[in-house]
């Protein structure tokens, strides 16, 4: 099938949705698409942007052919992406499908052009973008890909309308994940982050953004009521992160910042316990965005694969994937002594929490993997 995926990504970067588009693009290919991708880059020369992919997200695109363009500006990205996609498309022979996550490019080939196209929404737009969100998604020959129930029925309050076709796709995590044996746990970490030593009971770790929301706060004080407990968190821009250490008093805590997406993966298989303290009110950076009600984050899914028992907030939108007591503990979001509770069963319950982690995992292999994400959009295409 030849395909096209016109994204709202700059490639490289570490935000999620470039994450997602190059993770679901790889999965495309593997599953045999010949894939076109659309996207702003992040480095001047064209030539090198495969080499740059694979190294940035552990990924190989360079069977796609991938038109994009380099700006060192933010401004009007997604519609510069649109516009490049449109001028490239209409001196081409059609794709055989048309997967979009730029609206602008949904709106304007599903609207105006009439044509077929697999629209990706994973938000509430508002302002003009919502008339063309609303427009967009109402047109029967476009099927609507959302990444949660929450998230469709939330589309329907805020539209007064459902979409015309709707197609629900939790997000993923890669393929081929295994735990790694409790044993080779610690010896694994110290491989990969050679500065953690020292004879902590047990490590948790938490990988993700710093951002208001995301329950940061909350592994701090589970930090102070567990001294011999290691807590490393992953992730954050350059200075969340400086902020952080500069305020952080604690020597069982340690803020890591950003590393590449391989580390984080072995790391994340490395620690005993992982923590997702989402709040009720989560923002992904961007003023007005709070995405807690409808959100289906990829760190849930690899937090899965990875053979670790998980802690996470109990919020309905995560229950649609996470059981509690089956495949995870499930806490109030800002309840510290709950969170500390949680933690201590699974440090001394030892069979519950490889059950947790057992679960975890064949549910993101059997349901929650790129590869068959992928296989549910080829299907939704050939539908089209």
């Amino acid at each position: 099938m030849k395909l096209v995926y016109i994204s709202p990504s700059t490639v490289p970067s570490r935000a999620a949705n470039s994450v997602h588009v190059v993770m679901q693009c790889a999965a495309l290919i593997n599953k045999g698409s010949d894939v076109v991708l659309f996207a702003r880059r992040a480095i001047p020369k064209d030539e090198d942007l495969p080499d740059t992919i694979l190294t940035a997200y552990g990924v190989d695109l360079r069977k796609a052919r991938i038109v994009s363009f380099y700006s060192r500006f933010q401004l009007a990205t997604n519609l510069r992406i649109a516009v490049h996609a449109l001028w490239d498309l209409m001196r081409r022979k059609w794709p055989d499908a048309l997967i979009s996550r730029n609206l602008y490019a949904s709106f304007l080939i599903g609207f105006v052009m009439r044509r077929p196209v697999l629209f990706e929404t994973h938000q509430l737009e508002i302002g003009f973008r919502k008339l063309l969100q609303r427009g967009t998604m109402l047109c029967p020959w476009v099927t609507t890909i959302v990444v949660s129930n929450k998230l469709k029925y939330y589309l329907e309050q805020h539209h007064g309308i459902g979409p015309a076709r709707t197609l629900v796709l939790h997000d993923a995590a890669p393929d081929g994940i295994e735990p790694i044996p409790r044993s080779a746990r610690r010896d694994q970490l110290i491989e990969t982050l050679p500065g953690i030593e020292g004879h902590w009971e047990s490590i948790c770790g938490y990988f993700g953004h710093l951002y208001p929301g995301r329950g940061v706060e909350v592994i701090e004080e589970m930090a102070k009521a567990h001294p011999h407990v290691l807590f490393l968190l992953f992730g954050g821009n350059e200075d969340d992160v400086l902020i952080k250490k500069k305020s952080n008093r604690l020597t069982n805590l340690i803020y890591i910042g950003h590393v590449p997406h391989q580390v984080a993966q072995q790391a994340m298989r490395s620690v005993d316990v992982l923590l997702m303290p989402y709040q009720e009110n989560v923002s992904i950076g961007v003023a007005g965005h709070d995405t807690a009600r409808w959100m289906s984050p990829m760190k849930m899914f690899e937090y899965m694969a990875s053979g670790v028992p998980i802690i996470s907030s109990n919020l309905p939108v995560l229950r649609e994937i996470l059981i509690d007591g089956v495949n995870a503990l499930l806490v109030s979001p800002n309840n510290v002594t709950a969170w500390n509770k949680a933690l201590d069963r699974l440090l001394t319950d030892k069979d519950f929490a490889n059950s947790l982690s057992a679960c975890a995992h064949h549910d993101y292999s059997t349901h929650h993997t790129w590869s068959h994400r992928a296989r549910c959009l080829l299907d939704a295409a050939k539908e089209l």
